[in-house]
């Protein structure tokens, strides 16, 4: 009984952009028959209230106190200046730097509690941004648009997560949704979507020769694959936001499953390309869809579209990470608006050519080369299978490979036994059966026998990975705990955030990460290199890439002399020269 529980502290910028104008209001809320001392003690043995306040590049100025409550105190028989039930605490901000983020706003307040017969021992409160200390998250205040309260600055201003929009309030939108729609051009270019716009290439070619207006079809079909892919991914991240859960860009490949339905996907466009097999219709079906197939060729536009977006997610183009970083943490109309700008950008191409059909006039026309070309663009399908298995080999190893592989074989023998027993022209009905007994027994074997001795030999390997501190190279594996333990030493620390099936991952650390040079130049300087692996969910990366502004890999931060409340975000691309800027500034 003669305790006070913690009393109800928030924070909040006021509105408006972020300025040597602005200022961060505290609300405090007092238990009832409680007070705390003010922030003047009106005798040496009680101890005065006080607040701390940080925040990446913001400079805080003096804490200005509402005028204390005189009350005198019978047991100490003299008069007590206290503060009581609701007040609040303004702290000026006097500077803003470049890079700030005031999403990594945090107080602590320190008052000691008395009521009319006893005083308490002092104790204090932390405070961020967007939260409400003491108590209960189902009790925070929410703006109609889902947003906590304690960020409606934030996102009034719409300041981005890792200060890379600045304070530019509504323009910073604007140039984010850029970065979107730029980042979604430079994905037709990433490794992982290469091998795949051949699809679309052949198709656009064997097009050619008709009209117009038909190109323009095929163009706007592939557009409306591609967006409908984007919005699909927007609303399953939607959900899992909703569902307390952490989303971020590339998490598909996370799953044996997802990795698997690509598989068996690409692997049948592959053997329909070397002519193994046809899917076709019957006549009646064929004359009901535009007499000549149109309406089959805007669908098949249609999925490849789909497909681009499939496999272009585990790459994080340059601006794409930084846009959907932001995206991921915004109310939901915000993340599908980023989504679509990105879909848009992925769609560009295929849109300027239908609109503009004399690109293609570099293309020879229609002939016997098509059906080498064709051949060829098989050839890339099953090198986007090799590259799967390469995921797979980097997850799981020989024997997931080995899993993996028989998929895939049993792949190419259901695409041959099709092509022999419902060639084009036979019983559409046989056609059908064969492909409903082929799904049923791909499914019944995957969650059977496949899916469990994956997951097995997975989970084994990850957690003999995490159990690892130190890494080849001289990496460290990444953990909260050991960067609080280089931040005591005063080292500056390095972060790479990756994962296995990030093509662009690698490509950096081939380029930059794992060079001789990076590592004797981050030696001589004195900074440690950690790898946070995200190949698989864990909270402590999902944390970090929040804290980073990141919603995918990969992602780098430095923290200069182990100052977290300093950190640094570096761009998708690296070389050592910029690392080594980064550290020197």
């Amino acid at each position: 009984m003669n305790a006070m529980e913690p009393p109800e502290a928030s924070l909040h910028y006021t509105a408006g952009a972020l300025s040597k104008e602005s200022s961060v209001i505290v609300d405090i809320v007092i238990p009832d028959n409680w007070h705390v001392n003010a922030n003047v003690a009106a005798d040496e043995f009680l101890k005065p209230s006080s607040i701390e306040i940080a925040a990446r590049e913001i400079e805080f100025g003096e804490p200005v106190w509402p005028e204390p409550i005189k009350e005198y105190n019978e047991v100490l028989e003299f008069e007590n200046l206290v503060f009581k039930g609701h007040f609040q605490i303004k702290i000026p901000v006097t500077a803003v730097a470049d890079g700030y983020d005031s999403l990594t706003t945090n107080a602590t307040f320190h008052y000691q509690a008395c009521d009319n017969s006893i005083c308490l021992a002092p104790a204090s409160v932390d405070i961020r941004i967007g939260s409400r200390s003491g108590i209960g998250a189902s009790s925070l205040k929410k703006n109609d648009d889902g947003a906590d309260a304690g960020t409606a600055q934030e996102l009034n201003g719409y300041q981005n997560a890792n200060g890379f929009a600045g304070n530019k309030g509504a323009a910073a939108v604007v140039l984010l949704l850029f970065f979107a729609l730029l980042g979604g051009i430079i994905l037709n270019l990433m490794p992982c979507v290469l091998p795949v716009l051949s699809l679309k290439l052949f198709s656009l070619i064997k097009q050619a020769g008709e009209s117009r207006k038909r190109l323009l079809a095929l163009g706007l079909s592939t557009t409306a694959g591609i967006l409908a892919s984007f919005w699909i991914l927007a609303g399953i991240v939607a959900a899992i936001k909703a569902g307390g859960g952490a989303a971020g860009w590339g998490m598909q490949f996370q799953s044996a499953g997802f990795i698997a339905f690509m598989a068996i996907i690409l692997t049948a466009f592959a053997m329909s390309f070397f002519g193994v097999f046809e899917i076709w219709l019957p006549g009646s079906a064929t004359t009901k869809m535009d007499a000549a197939g149109h309406k089959s060729g805007l669908v098949g536009a249609f999925f490849t579209g789909a497909l681009l977006v499939l496999l272009s997610t585990p790459c994080s183009a340059p601006f794409l990470g930084t846009a959907m970083g932001f995206a991921f943490t915004a109310s939901t109309p915000v993340l599908f608006l980023f989504f679509t700008a990105a879909g848009l950008g992925l769609a560009l191409p295929y849109l300027l050519v239908s609109v503009f059909p004399a690109v293609l006039k570099v293309f020879p026309k229609p002939g016997q080369w098509m059906v080498t070309l064709q051949k060829v663009m098989g050839v890339l399908l099953l090198a986007t299978v090799a590259w799967l298995l390469w995921i797979v080999n980097e997850q799981a190893g020989g024997m997931g490979v080995a899993l993996f592989v028989g998929i895939i074989l049993a792949t190419v023998v259901f695409s041959f036994a099709l092509g022999k027993f419902a060639p084009p022209g036979s019983s559409f009905a046989g056609e059908m059966r064969i492909l409903i007994i082929g799904a049923i027994a791909f499914v019944f074997s995957w969650f059977a026998y496949s899916a469990p001795q994956y997951e097995k030999v997975l989970n084994e390997r990850f957690e003999a990975r995490m159990a690892q501190q130190v890494l080849e190279g001289g990496w460290y594996r990444y953990s909260p705990e050991l960067v609080a333990e280089f931040a005591k030493a005063g080292k500056t620390i390095f972060i790479d955030a990756t994962a296995d099936w990030c093509l662009t991952c690698k490509t950096n650390e081939a380029a930059v990460l794992d060079r001789e040079e990076f590592r004797k130049a981050m030696d001589s300087a004195g900074v440690v290199r950690m790898k946070a692996d995200w190949t698989r969910e864990t909270p402590e990366v999902n944390e970090l890439l929040r804290s980073m502004g990141k919603s995918g890999v990969p992602a780098y931060a430095i923290y200069p002399k182990g100052d977290i409340s300093k950190q640094v975000v570096l761009p998708e691309l690296l070389t050592t020269g910029l690392i080594l800027e980064a550290i020197a500034e």
